[in-house]
């Protein structure tokens, strides 16, 4: 993109983790054999990419070894960090994502969840607590953010609930759940007339492109049910308290 490193920057040496998939193939008289994706022929590959065909499918990642890296703190590069920031992150206030918040904040409670507005260290915008049932979302966002953030966290607290004592698939796969939870919250977004920003395209892309087939197949069953699940908790709660939706017009939460 043009930037570079400053002159006499020096790297912090890191050590690369790298992994291989692991399928799993079905044999007859329900049996499986399981063996490395690389070792695959071309008539197994072309099976294992058929999303027709279950004969071979994903089993597992696993640690082959590690490589040594570099990596640069930003500082040490050319890039306008600030001005990046301000553009992907700006306080932008909207009524009428104040007035969906609020209407949030009380679905979420009403699914069994704790809001908590706190100062965040760093770029973290927002964190789901499975353990203790709690949603945290930065305080000093702009309206617009904060509900994006809000709807994010939602939807880790329904799509991804089989995290909660299991912070190791956490790590492994934090890629594919924080796209999921990001495509969750651009989809109810653009649902609910808000604006949600571009860079919510940009997840999806920067983790499916390395990905075959049947991984994006099973996050995009992901994205679509959870968006439907919380705009259905979203729309049933108000409907029952406040008997805000109609036919006609749904989603008015002024």
């Amino acid at each position: 993109m043009g930037y570079m490193l400053n002159k006499d920057s020096k790297g912090i040496k890191i050590f690369i983790p790298n992994f291989y998939n692991i399928v799993k193939i079905k044999l007859d008289n329900e049996k499986y054999e399981f063996k490395p994706y690389f070792s695959l022929t071309d008539e197994e590959r072309k099976k294992y990419k058929d999303a027709k065909d279950d004969t071979i499918t994903f089993h597992k990642q696993k640690l082959a070894g590690f490589s040594l890296g570099n990596v640069f703190d930003i500082k040490d590069t050319t890039i306008p960090m600030d001005t990046i920031d301000a553009e992907l992150n700006p306080i932008i206030n909207d009524k009428r994502a104040e007035d969906i918040m609020d209407c949030f904040i009380k679905t979420i409670y009403n699914d069994g969840f704790n809001i908590e507005f706190k100062e965040l260290e760093g770029g973290i915008k927002g964190y789901c607590d499975h353990s203790n049932h709690t949603i945290v979302v930065r305080k000093g966002l702009g309206s617009l953010m904060q509900m994006k953030v809000l709807i994010h966290e939602y939807a880790h607290a329904l799509a991804h609930k089989h995290l909660e004592n299991n912070n190791r698939d956490y790590q492994e796969h934090r890629n594919q759940y924080e796209t999921e939870a990001e495509s969750i919250a651009y989809v109810v977004s653009k649902y609910l007339n808000m604006n949600p920003s571009d860079y919510s395209l940009s997840y999806l892309y920067a983790w499916s492109k390395e990905k075959d087939f049947k991984e994006i197949d099973d996050s995009l069953n992901t994205i679509v049910n959870y968006s439907k699940k919380i705009i259905n908790n979203f729309e049933k709660f108000y409907d029952r308290e406040y008997g805000l939706y109609s036919e006609k017009n749904s989603l008015n939460c002024m």
